[in-house]
């Protein structure tokens, strides 16, 4: 008896059409880079910028990393987002030179295509040497993580009490720098875990929890977490819980095994118009928070948020507080370069340029300072007590400054204590010369085997996200490849990573202790449906 072959759809994955997409927008963007401003800076920068981003893009389409290795992979897609394929996008979109603002385009843009390339070089050899996690048995530190019940879905009641926790230790904790404070904002991390169960839903569906029983406390809890931040003027913690909720779908999406449909692709575009439509009043909100800044700490909290929608509603202030940032471009230090306060947040190439620059006019002798200074940035990481412990003569109150002020400092004399926004590349590049490159590698190894702990096995064969790993998607995806500087990027892997673990463990065990008190349903893995919903279910990894 012969069987009749199996019909296979002819249209492509929702995740290879979003890479198509992302490919062809790209393409458009460097034709309209070669109109907006045809210089040889201009299109050379475009060039490079086009060409780094589609390596990833065709590494994501080529290779089964996404499947296989979702967080490091995402956070290597995050690195040429927030750098390049951001900025050439985002540019092209206001109409605006891509190397126009910087003051090395060639070389930032060449670097950030060299440190990317040889991220992905590090991340193919990575996947070679290891499994998907835990496809041939599990390493020791993983079976410990899933003892300690990291890989369990935790119930609505669980995200609901995690989340009340966290924003209670954001207010508890700004603008604290004791141990109480320090604790409370290492906490803070937890405030958006409510936004976890839209992201279980749309993995699980229904069998998880219905959605109308969550949509208007989810409502209600964002807006409390917007009303806070705005009176604490923190931008930051406004956004995180909309990012990652965005970036979590953008994550699910690209790995979708699902067929593309027309259904599908209005749902895209719509979502686009909306963002689009979206970005104007938000941009004028992010920008009417820096102007009401300058009475942070000295006007209550309601008078904040009263001047911040004071701000918000007279645009033709913030057009004039937008020309004052443009004119400051002409100053010794500057951070301009999208119009977009939002895009600014999220696109780091100008801080790159700023840092390589500053970092190309240093002297031996400048080297040497940033060499030590480098050195005590570490010491200073540490907990005082382990310091004392270790016999460290050093002042933290001396260090109070970030690597941007300091190659600033250094470069050009400018003062310390600013917080500039530097960049890990460029500082490595001061302190070590070509050898950082060989560092950065081994650093790349090590960051993507700690990400990736975040990311299990489900029964049926797919790679899931754990819930740490979904709260910190953001950062991963923004600094799990590159930083502020380089103590930063080794204390966010080798200490803030498992520090979240921990405290998120510590909440939810409290929660599951007080079960019967805050309710909603008590999920497992293995009482959720085996196969994820259609809309965001992964391939086989």
């Amino acid at each position: 008896m012969n069987t009749p072959p199996v019909r296979r759809s002819a249209a492509p994955s929702t995740g290879r059409f979003v890479l198509y997409l992302l490919m062809a927008l790209s393409m458009g963007a460097l034709a309209g880079q070669l109109l907006i401003d045809p210089t040889a800076d201009n299109i050379a920068s475009a060039c490079i910028a086009f060409a780094s981003s589609l390596a990833v893009l065709l590494y994501l389409l080529w290779t089964p990393a996404l499947q296989t290795h979702p967080l490091s992979t995402f956070a290597l897609f995050g690195f040429c987002a927030t750098t390049q394929l951001g900025a050439l996008l985002g540019q092209t979109a206001y109409g605006t030179s891509l190397a126009g603002n910087l003051r090395l385009p060639l070389e930032t843009f060449g670097m950030l295509a060299g440190f990317q390339l040889l991220a992905m070089l590090a991340h193919t050899g990575y996947r070679w040497v290891l499994s998907p996690s835990g496809a041939h048995g599990e390493s020791l530190p993983r079976q410990w993580l899933r003892g300690l019940g990291l890989y369990a879905t935790p119930s609505t009641g669980v995200l609901w009490f995690t989340g009340y926790v966290g924003l209670l230790a954001f207010l508890l904790g700004a603008g604290r720098e004791s141990t109480f404070g320090k604790v409370m904002q290492g906490l803070s991390f937890l405030a958006w875990a409510p936004f976890l169960i839209p992201m279980y839903m749309l993995q699980f569906g229904e069998a998880y929890s219905r959605w109308r029983q969550q949509w208007l406390g989810l409502l209600f809890f964002a807006g409390l977490v917007v009303l806070l931040g705005l009176a604490a003027n923190a931008r930051q913690v406004m956004l995180s819980g909309f990012v990652t909720v965005g970036l979590f779908v953008l994550l699910g999406v690209m790995r979708s095994a699902q067929p593309v449909s027309g259904k599908r692709v209005l749902q895209v575009a719509v979502a686009g118009l909306v963002l689009a439509a979206l970005s104007i009043p938000l941009s004028d909100l992010a920008t009417a928070m820096v102007v009401a800044r300058k009475a942070r700490g000295s006007v209550s909290a309601v008078q904040m948020v009263q001047n911040t929608f004071h701000y918000w509603t007279r645009p033709e202030e913030l057009a004039n507080v937008r020309e004052e940032q443009r004119a400051d471009t002409l100053r010794k230090y500057d951070e301009h370069y999208f119009d977009n306060p939002l895009l600014a947040r999220l696109v780091e190439t100008k801080f790159h340029d700023n840092a390589l620059y500053f970092a190309s006019t240093l002297t031996q002798s400048d080297r040497q300072l940033l060499t030590e200074t480098t050195l005590d940035m570490f010491w200073v990481a540490l907990p005082d007590p382990v310091i004392r412990r270790l016999g460290i003569d050093i002042d933290k109150k001396a260090l109070e400054f970030s690597i941007g002020d300091y190659l600033s400092h250094l470069s050009q004399g400018a003062a310390l204590g600013s917080r500039r926004t530097g960049s890990m590349l460029a500082q490595g590049l001061g302190v070590a010369g070509p050898a950082f490159l060989a560092m950065y590698f081994a650093g790349c190894l090590l960051a993507f085997a700690a990400m990736d702990l975040l990311a299990f096995r489900h029964r049926r064969g797919q790679v899931m996200l754990s819930a740490v790993g979904m709260l910190l998607v953001w950062k991963l995806f923004q600094n799990g490849l590159s930083n502020d500087s380089l103590h930063a990027w080794l204390i966010g892997t080798v200490r803030n990573l498992p520090q979240n673990i921990v405290l998120f463990l510590l909440v939810a065990g409290v929660a599951r202790a007080l079960g019967a008190l805050f309710g909603g349903s008590r999920p497992s893995v293995d009482a959720l449906p085996a196969e994820p919903a259609r809309g965001l279910q992964p391939g086989r990894a």
